[in-house]
């Protein structure tokens, strides 16, 4: 479901990165997807984690890239793909992200790649063509919208960063009024 809070959530992950970035082995990427063809998926993967490849082809690039990686590994770092918005993604890129996680060093991957996706992204994993993928995946979650008792807990929360101190006053039956109308997803809750 959109407006769950992933990006987000992955925003906040990627801020605690930074604040140790100065003692952290690992070096971090983001791909926001907006329908990245194959080879304009690999091209911003390279850019992103600062390959610089004159020829733009495939072959290139993924040596390129397998040899980034293998250096960082070598260098005792640790490589994170974040690609949000994953289901836009056609199914070729889908399959070029697979082909990443095929560069290994001493049997252990080079590159973990996290997909954030909406409900449809699901479906193109669990559809056919997508087993090697779905073998290397490690994990899954599926992002649920806030309880009743979450939307109160959340609405409070945001209007006291805001400044509200109980003024106006919500009345109990507000919030059950405000979840029933927003189903408990944060960026309607933020919009009304």
């Amino acid at each position: 479901m959109w407006g769950t809070g992933k990006t987000t959530l992955v925003q906040a992950l990627l801020a605690e990165l930074d604040e140790a970035a100065e003692d952290s082995d690992l070096s971090v990427a983001t791909i926001v997807s907006s329908n990245l063809g194959q080879n304009d998926l690999l091209q911003s993967v390279a850019h992103k984690f600062g390959v610089h490849v004159r020829d733009t082809g495939k072959a290139t690039l993924l040596r390129e890239l397998e040899h980034n990686f293998t250096q960082q590994a070598k260098a005792r770092r640790r490589i994170l793909l974040i690609v949000d918005e994953a289901q836009n993604l056609p199914p070729e890129s889908v399959e070029e992200l697979r082909m990443l996680s095929n560069f290994q060093m001493n049997g252990k991957p080079l590159v973990q790649i996290f997909l954030l996706g909406q409900q449809e992204f699901r479906a193109t994993l669990l559809s056919e063509g997508f087993e090697q993928l779905r073998q290397r995946v490690i994990a899954t979650y599926h992002l649920k919208p806030l309880s009743e008792d979450e939307t109160r807990t959340y609405i409070e929360h945001r209007l006291a960063i805001a400044g509200w101190r109980h003024n106006p006053r919500f009345t109990d039956d507000a919030f059950p009024a405000i979840y029933s109308f927003c189903e408990g997803v944060p960026r309607r809750l933020n919009n009304l």
